[in-house]
């Protein structure tokens, strides 16, 4: 542990040489709160959106080419351990971009994970109200990240495109993990749709997303249907609400799994949002399945700020 803090520490010392020569950006955020997740007894201080501190950078090559690079750490505030095995969980990559839109190498998101599954949820992803891994990542199919990846990104008239293909052997599992994806925003309107093959042998996913905005509300819907290593077919679906009201948000979403013949989950997530600063907010959030075995109910009061 003390080795990995002296790597952010000098990193951190080296940030503001290194933007003599490219851009260097640090940032990150801190989430900390009191806590009972659904499914527990458990109330504790902890986090409900995952810390981090990352550092990321661009070099001008020059005729329209330039170098990037992403590194992310990601850590729990209630002790300071590291979230997972890797000390850069998050992100740890370097590539070129240009004309021809972006080409990273490292540990990278998959494509359909950032382009469809994390645009539809209200939360994010986060807090116990989350409908994310509940209904946009079914039946254990999808992964969030790839080790030893190559990804392509390009933008452009209202369309992001990605594709990203990884090392089997690196990523648990016999096959490539593969994975592409697309969305267009324009005015109100967002739509989405990605396809994932994941590193077991014959599992695979599709989702859909859409979201419209209309007075100052955003609604939001998806919908993935997939089959796991075990030729089991999951499908889920949700239904999301951003309302901004003064200085915060209400946020609503609801949605179901099914595995097989069995509903696997039947979720409700309700929270405000309160924003103090553009950079620092509390947030009350609850969320309720209906289909867990025991403490179906679960919050989270906490405080979120982010540099």
């Amino acid at each position: 542990m003390k080795t990995s803090w002296m790597v952010c520490a000098t990193l951190a010392t080296c940030a503001a040489s290194a933007m003599a020569q490219s851009s260097v950006t640090v940032y990150g955020k801190l989430d900390a709160g009191f806590k009972k997740g659904i499914g527990t007894e458990a109330r504790e201080i902890a986090t409900s959106g995952d810390s981090r501190l990352g550092f990321r950078g661009t070099e001008d090559l020059g005729g329209g080419l330039s170098a990037f690079f992403q590194i992310e750490h990601r850590f729990f505030p209630d002790t300071g351990a590291i979230d997972g095995a890797q000390f850069w969980k998050g992100i740890s990559n370097v590539g070129l971009a240009g004309g021809f839109g972006r080409v990273g190498l490292g540990r990278q998101y998959v494509a359909a994970f950032s382009l469809v599954q994390n645009q539809v949820d209200p939360f994010g992803g986060d807090t116990v109200a989350q409908l994310r891994d509940v209904a946009m990542r079914v039946g254990g199919i999808t992964k969030v990240r790839v080790d030893g990846s190559v990804r392509w990104d390009f933008s452009g008239a209202g369309f992001n495109v990605a594709a990203s293909v990884a090392e089997g052997d690196k990523n648990g599992g016999p096959d490539r993990p593969m994975s592409v994806a697309a969305n267009y925003r324009a005015g109100p309107l967002f739509v989405a749709a990605g396809y994932e093959d994941p590193a077991g042998a014959g599992d695979e996913q599709w989702n859909l997303g859409a979201g419209y905005t209309i007075a100052g509300a955003t609604l939001t819907a998806g919908y993935a249907s997939g089959t796991t290593i075990a030729d089991v077919k999951a499908k889920g679906w949700m239904l999301g609400l951003n309302w901004p009201v003064g200085a915060g948000t209400v946020k609503a979403a609801y949605g179901e799994q099914k595995r097989g013949d069995v509903k696997f989950a039947q979720k409700l997530g309700l929270g405000y949002h309160h924003a103090l600063s553009k950079r620092t907010l509390l947030y009350a959030d609850v969320g309720h399945d209906g289909k867990a075995t025991t403490e179906k109910t679960g919050y989270d009061l906490g405080i979120l700020h982010t540099f």
